[in-house]
Formats: C-alpha cells, structure tokens, sequence
C-alpha cells in the first residue's frame, strides 16, 4: 500500500507522544499488556497499523524504534488529537503528513486502534532501574551522552530517550551500535595531506571545510582542499558494543533505566 520508504516513516509515528517505552515482545524481560476490546473502527485499523506501523512500533505497538504506545500518549489525548497527528504529520520530525495515501477513513480507524492501545497498561521492563543506573555511570555513559544538563556531547542527548524510543531500540543500540544509527551523528574519517588522519563525528560540512568532533570531544576544523580523502563512513558508530561488556542481564538493567528517561514530569 506504501512504498518501504513511507512505511519506515509512517512506523515513526506518534513517536514523540508516547510515555513510556517497550520491550521485545520475545523477551522474557518484558510483561505484555493484555488485549483491550476493539471497537469496529478499530478492528480496521490495527490492519492498517500492522501492515503500516507495526516495523517501528511492534506488533500491538509494544515498542521497538518506536516507543510503546500503551498507556497515557502525553500530547495526544484524543482521538481526534491522534487523527490530526496522522493526517498533519509533526513538523520537525520525519512524521510527514499522511492525508495521502490514506484515506480520512483509514486515518479515523488507526487513530481508533492507537487510542485503544493508549487504554491499556504499559509494558513493563523486569529489569532492575536502580542497578541500569549506576551501570549508566560505571560503564562511561555520562562521558558521551547528556541526561537533564549533565554529561558529554559526543553521542545524541537522552534526557527523553524513554519517550522516544522502545526497549528493543534500546536494546540493539547497546548491542549493536552500527545498526541502530542515530541520524545526525554521520561518521567520517578525513586524511590530510599532511598530519594524522581525524575520524569522528560530522559536525558541519559545506563545500570548502569540515568540522569533525572525535572521539575525545576535539572538534577539528579542516580545509577540503587539503585533504588527499574524505570518508563517510555511512555504516559506522564510535558507541562500541555492549554485548561483551555487559551480561544480558546488566543489558536489561541499563534498558529498564533508559526506559525512565522521559524528561521533567
């Protein structure tokens, strides 16, 4: 029904509403809400979400990229709240509006399924928030991201993180860094003519000079024509992987704390 571009895109949606996040419907670490009672608009729309949304937000939109959309949406109380978010799109984010290729109707029968959801109780991460968060800390964390003011700037903030993204998001980002790339943090390796190569991360580039932050947070400013090469390295992240460093069980603890990152109450 959409091409695979707009069904990524569409799987983002209602992603800077949701409060709280998900976990892997495959894991045992996560408590599955049970069920709700579909009204026939939202019989219909869950079809529409399941073909459409479900890549971002799960299956029964228990999160995944995409945050879990049960309990209370913050921003979109209402039907008509969520239906307006669909067909409008959220200016500043890559929600585009949506009045095309769907119909009002099929707008009107998802946003019935999203509100359905939202009348249901979170998922709950198991995992130990107290323990995720000195894991946070002692694993350095804090040296790369910001969470309310305090923290490095290498990697993106996460004061909100919790209301952006679901447990299985923030669970492949700690153990695979490189496949949940975070747009805005492009990395690039550039080899001077002369003087050590500088690979980090793209902070702003326009036809004659580049600005690369690397690793240690230096920001080098460096003039194109002096360069013998420029990579972008599309693929890569500096985060390494979590996936040796911690247990699986510390892993469930730091997404269980990054799951409570949602900003000022």
């Amino acid at each position: 029904m959409l091409s695979n571009r707009k069904t990524t895109v569409c799987a983002a949606l209602l992603a800077a509403f949701a409060a709280g996040s998900a976990a892997a419907q495959t894991r045992p670490a996560t408590a599955r809400p049970p069920r709700a009672t579909l009204s026939n608009d939202a019989t219909e729309g869950r079809r529409v979400f399941d073909a459409q949304c479900a890549w971002c937000h799960g299956n029964e939109g228990v999160g995944g990229m995409g945050p879990d959309l049960h309990g209370k949406l913050t921003h979109a109380a209402s039907l008509n709240a969520i239906a307006e978010i669909i067909t409008d799109g959220i200016p500043g984010t890559d929600m585009p509006a949506f009045r095309s290729p769907l119909t009002e109707r099929n707008i009107r029968q998802t946003a019935a399924y999203v509100q359905s959801l939202s009348r249901s109780a979170a998922t709950v991460s198991q995992g130990n928030r107290q323990h995720g968060a000195a894991l946070y800390q002692s694993s350095g964390c804090a040296g790369c991201h910001i969470v309310d003011g305090a923290g490095g700037i290498l990697g993106p903030e996460l004061t909100v993180i919790g209301s952006h993204r679901g447990a299985t998001y923030l669970r492949d980002a700690l153990v695979k860094p490189a496949a949940s790339h975070p747009p805005g943090y492009l990395v690039v390796r550039a080899v001077p003519e002369s003087g050590p190569e500088v690979r980090g991360i793209r902070v702003n580039e326009d036809v004659f000079w580049i600005h690369i932050r690397d690793a240690g947070g230096a920001v080098h400013t460096l003039q194109k024509s002096g360069l013998k090469d420029l990579v972008r390295e599309i693929d890569a992240s500096l985060m390494p992987s979590y996936s040796t460093r911690l247990t699986e069980a510390e892993i469930e603890d730091l997404v269980a704390y990054l799951s409570t990152l949602r900003g000022a109450k």
